[in-house]
Formats: structure tokens, C-alpha cells, sequence
């Protein structure tokens, strides 16, 4: 049980960094974001565009980028260490 325990901690420790490093390589989201686009979710969000609101829009937009990066890599990662163990 300890040892199951001690696997599933250690994958959501891996995602989590798979998730940090792709979010740091992609670098800001102002980088490949358009203002226009960014606005446009703003107002979709929040009714309003505002500064604030913008830099929201600019979070979930990133996070909704980051994320299916992050999981798309780590699936992979997964199955190859399968495939490597296996042999």
C-alpha cells in the first residue's frame, strides 16, 4: 500500500513539474496572445474590458493553453516508460 501510495505521489509530483516547465517555456502569455483576442475573452468572461479583467482573460487563457501541453506529455512520457519497462 506504501509503495502505491509513495507511485501515485510521485506521478502528480512529475505532472507538476511537466506543467511548470512547459508553462516557463512557453514564457508570458502577452507573448502569443493577441490584445484583441485576450479583450474579446474579457468581456465573454466578465461583461466588461477592463485592465484587470484583460489580465485575467490572459491567465485562463494560459492555463487553458498550459494545461493540455502538460497532459499531452506526460501521457506520453508515461506510455514510454511502460514500453521501456516492459522489455
Amino acid at each position: 500500500m506504501a509503495q502505491t501510495l509513495a507511485r501515485r505521489v510521485a506521478k502528480c509530483v512529475f505532472f507538476i513539474l511537466i506543467t511548470l516547465a512547459v508553462g516557463r517555456s512557453l514564457g508570458g502569455a502577452e507573448t502569443y496572445i493577441s490584445q484583441n483576442f485576450a479583450r474579446k475573452v474579457a468581456v465573454l468572461i466578465s461583461g466588461e474590458s477592463n485592465i484587470e479583467t484583460l489580465y485575467d482573460a490572459y491567465f485562463y487563457i494560459d492555463v487553458v493553453t498550459v494545461v493540455p501541453i502538460a497532459t499531452a506529455v506526460y501521457l506520453i512520457t508515461m506510455k514510454l516508460i511502460k514500453k521501456i519497462r516492459s522489455k
